[in-house]
């Protein structure tokens, strides 16, 4: 990985969630910078922040947008030295082509999603109460026949009955181990759907709601990706055992710091023929880093 450096110097105090903006360095715009990994040195605190954590970045038209995320404001006169990361020469394989501003490596893989097993709308709780106290649910509750591990990473669903409205908080691991907390509201008897990839279900917490309801929680047919996926536009087929797929959802990873309700970090594929134990799904992606796994996952 290599980088490009634009400085500033702060006019105005900047607090938690305030903005400042960067000019692009020379020749450069928002499409010569990779989603992750940028840095920024402050004189006056005289320390590196890295993004998410310490901030995000947007990469817009004409200048950068930087969101800082601290606790201590950024005072007037304070010189910012930002480092913002490009795809190139510093990567970590051999060079193809020599090092040309503008022009960056990628690496065409293959990302088998495997055959995962039919959607189940009640696969992990099946009719558990949901009351106006709160409730805790482990695997001795979990429905019969789920061990607590899905097939694939995969999203969760959850659906109530009349009235339920409660916030079910899950939390469980992705497929690399990490824990991995989301934050789903109930919305009556309208499936409400999720947006990470669960590999592992730990415990499932049902916050106070309308009394007397019940929910059932299962699984849903948005399949995480393993490596970090920038955009939709990156991926360059879609297949299904083997042949050219009609066209599925694909969702970008999450590339500011992660939270109970944002998407998936690296990103999920919801493939337009249902999953049923048999078909074969997997992408082909031209991807700058295929070694990136995403932000941090949110562990609550």
């Amino acid at each position: 990985m290599s980088f490009r450096i634009s400085e500033t110097t702060i006019g105005s105090a900047v607090a938690t969630s305030g903005t400042f903006t960067l000019s692009y360095p020379a020749g450069m715009n928002a499409g010569n910078f990779a989603a992750f990994g940028h840095k920024l040195w402050i004189d006056k605190f005289q320390s590196l922040l890295a993004s998410p954590a310490d901030f995000s970045v947007s990469f817009g038209t004409s200048e950068i947008t930087v969101t800082y995320l601290g606790a201590t404001s950024i005072p007037v006169g304070a010189r910012v030295n930002a480092q913002f990361n490009i795809l190139g020469e510093d990567d970590g394989h051999p060079d193809i082509v020599p090092a040309i501003d503008g022009v960056n490596e990628t690496a065409l893989v293959e990302i088998n999603l495997g055959a995962p097993v039919t959607l189940d709308a009640d696969g992990i709780l099946d009719g558990v109460t949901a009351t106006d106290s709160a409730q805790s649910y482990g695997p001795d509750d979990f429905k019969s026949g789920f061990t607590g591990t899905l097939d694939v990473p995969r999203n969760l669903t959850i659906v109530g009955t009349a009235g339920a409205n409660h916030v079910v908080t899950v939390t469980g691991a992705d497929v690399f181990g990490s824990v991995i907390v989301e934050n789903l509201t109930v919305n009556a008897t309208t499936p409400v759907v999720g947006k990470k990839a669960f590999k592992t279900i730990a415990t499932i917490d049902v916050a106070a709601g309308a009394a007397g309801d019940t929910i059932d929680l299962g699984w849903g047919d948005a399949f995480g990706i393993p490596v970090f996926l920038p955009g939709s536009a990156y991926v360059l087929a879609e297949l299904e055992d083997g042949v050219a797929a009609s066209a599925g959802t694909l969702v970008a990873g999450v590339s500011t710091a992660a939270t109970a309700i944002t998407g998936d970090v690296r990103g999920t594929y919801t493939p337009n023929s249902a999953s049923d134990g048999t078909k074969v799904f997997k992408l082909l992606a031209a991807l700058g880093d295929p070694s990136y796994k995403g932000v941090a996952q949110y562990a609550g």
